[in-house]
């Protein structure tokens, strides 16, 4: 039996994706002694049961790999969507404006790909500082991402076209996650 690491395509986009909040420093006394009310999976139960140190350097093969191995297309869209880098996503969310398949300007395809890459933080007061990226709720008001005066309907038509690209990429992109990481023995097979 193979040794899997990750339990399927998600699971390894969310760990890759994420790789800066792993922390190999010692922690205080403290820190070692809270539980935060999240249980981890009993070792049992994990596929891999690896340290923090064989994680992160597994994280970051991983990682690599799927860089090397995905379109350019694939990596940058999940990038934008998944990723907590907010540097990261600003240079996949560059990446991908003039390569998003839509009939709309420049202006607007900006304006888009950053609302999708960002989307707006729901249930948040105004004002109120939270430790997740957003932007100002004006930000996703599309009329302000159109300087010509084009209508509101083909205003809406772009945003879904554009939209739709980037979560057709992200889906593809999945896809094909799931493909080398199985030809690479890294999740489990499905039961026939």
């Amino acid at each position: 039996m193979t040794m899997t690491v990750y339990r399927d395509a998600e699971h390894a986009i969310a760990r890759i994706m994420s790789i800066e909040t792993i922390d190999g420093t010692k922690k205080a006394d403290w820190q070692r002694r809270y539980e935060s009310g999240w249980q981890e999976e009993p070792l049992a139960a994990n596929p891999c049961p690896l340290s923090t140190e064989e994680r992160l350097t597994q994280d970051a093969m991983t990682r690599a790999l799927l860089h090397r191995e995905l379109s350019q297309a694939h990596w940058n869209a999940l990038v934008a969507k998944y990723s907590i880098d907010d540097i990261e996503v600003g240079d996949a969310v560059r990446w991908l404006v003039p390569r998003v398949v839509t009939p709309a300007h420049h202006l607007f395809r900006t304006f888009c790909v950053t609302a999708w890459a960002i989307p707006p933080k729901r249930g948040v007061q105004a004002g109120a500082k939270t430790s997740r990226r957003g932007l100002k709720p004006e930000f996703y008001e599309i009329h302000r991402w159109d300087t010509d005066g084009t209508p509101e309907g083909s205003l809406r038509r772009w945003k879904h076209l554009t939209f739709r690209w980037l979560e057709d990429q992200v889906t593809e992109g999945i896809r094909s996650v799931s493909s080398i990481l199985e030809q690479n023995e890294l999740i489990e097979r499905q039961a026939a």
